[in-house]
C-alpha cells in the first residue's frame, strides 16, 4: 500500500510539473520572419484605397503563421468573428496588465492571439507575436510583441514592435486567443 501511495504521489508530481511548464517560444521561426518581411513589403506597396487582396493581408498572415483560416476577411470582419466565435477565448481588455501577460504567454505557446479595436469604420486588428513584454510609456503598462497591417497607411505596418505601436491607447482594445 505504501509503494502504491509513493508511486501515485510521484505520478501526480510529474504530471503537475508537465502541466505547469511555461512555453518559451520567444521569437518567430526563420520561415515566419521571412513570411512577415515579404508580406509587409508587399502590403506597404498597396495603393489606397486597398483592393480586396491587400485588405486580406492580415487574414493571410494568420492563416500562414497559425493555420487560422479567415479566408479574405477584412480586419473589421475578423474583429466581429473572434468576438462571437466559440473557438476564441476573450482574455480581457488591453488596459488590464494580466490580460496583456496572458496574451503574450499564449503567443509564446504557439497560439494565435489578436488584439482588436472595433469601430464604425471597420476597426483594427494586431497579431500578438512570440516575444517578451516591453514597457510602454504611453500606455504605462508592459505590452506584448505584435505585428500590424495598417489599412489606412500600409507603409506604417510592421512586425516585431510592441502592441502600443498598433494602437495609440489601450482603451477599447480587446484581446482574444485561439483555443
Amino acid at each position: 500500500m505504501r509503494k502504491l501511495f509513493l508511486c501515485a504521489t510521484c505520478l501526480l508530481l510529474c504530471l503537475g510539473t508537465l502541466a505547469s511548464q511555461d512555453c518559451k517560444k520567444t521569437e518567430l521561426s526563420a520561415d515566419q520572419k521571412k513570411y512577415f518581411d515579404d508580406a509587409l513589403q508587399k502590403f506597404a506597396a498597396c495603393p489606397l484605397p486597398l483592393d480586396s487582396s491587400c485588405r486580406a493581408a492580415l487574414a493571410q498572415a494568420l492563416d500562414h503563421v497559425y493555420g487560422v483560416n479567415f479566408g479574405s476577411l477584412t480586419p473589421g470582419e475578423i474583429t466581429k468573428r473572434v468576438a462571437g466565435d466559440a473557438n476564441w477565448s476573450h482574455l480581457g481588455s488591453a488596459s488590464d496588465q494580466s490580460a496583456l501577460k496572458s496574451a503574450q504567454d499564449n503567443a509564446n505557446c504557439g497560439k494565435a492571439v489578436v488584439a482588436v479595436l472595433a469601430s464604425d469604420t471597420g476597426g483594427h486588428v494586431a497579431i500578438i507575436l512570440p516575444g517578451s513584454l516591453s514597457h510602454s510609456g504611453s500606455w504605462k503598462l508592459d505590452v506584448p510583441n505584435s505585428a500590424s497591417f495598417f489599412t489606412q497607411n500600409p507603409s506604417k505596418s510592421f512586425a516585431g514592435k510592441s502592441l502600443a505601436y498598433s494602437f495609440p491607447k489601450a482603451d477599447g482594445v480587446e484581446l482574444y486567443a485561439r483555443k
